[in-house]
């Protein structure tokens, strides 16, 4: 019987974190023995949230859920992450045929970079197929209502910096 501890990394940008991020970190955490929601910066992305401000948020909407814990990755791969930590796997969401062909591609350059990478798949509850960081940026930056796409701190911290963001 084995006793390595079996970790599992959710990596993402979270600029916001989204109910449908929050259903995969509490639907992984039973997977794994502990679960690292890993804020990553992504360089490709026009990000609202700060590093810390990401990771503060994340603290307050899952911080709490038994295993798992939030780290900051702000500079390096998350393969050589991987590597320190000892993880498992990494996991990611899929809403659709899109994000497979994408994330398909970030699992085999993973892969690449250290061979022994396993990715796991979880599909995006129902409910939540249709939210995307993106959109909801775009819908809170014209002071739409997104009160059931984020949790409630991510609501108001949306709100603050709309303001920043039409000025």
């Amino acid at each position: 019987m084995s006793t390595t501890k079996k970790i599992g990394i959710f990596p993402g940008s979270f600029d916001p974190i989204t109910n449908g991020h929050v259903d995969l970190i509490k639907r992984a955490a039973k997977l794994f023995d502990e679960l690292i929601v890993l804020v990553a910066v992504n360089t490709y992305k026009k990000s609202w949230f700060t590093p810390e401000e990401k990771v503060q948020l994340a603290k307050e909407v899952v911080g709490g859920i038994p295993g798992v814990r939030i780290e900051l990755l702000e500079d390096g791969l998350i393969a050589n992450y991987f590597r320190e930590v000892n993880a498992t796997a990494i996991i990611r969401g899929l809403r659709n045929s899109t994000d497979f062909d994408y994330e398909y591609g970030i699992a085999s350059v993973n892969a690449k970079q250290y061979d022994e990478i396993e990715t796991i798949v979880l599909f995006a509850s129902d409910h939540y197929r249709y939210l995307s960081s993106s959109l909801i940026k775009e819908i809170a930056y014209f002071d739409g209502d997104i009160s059931d796409m984020v949790p409630d701190n991510v609501n108001q911290a949306m709100k603050a910096k709309r303001f920043e963001k039409r000025q």
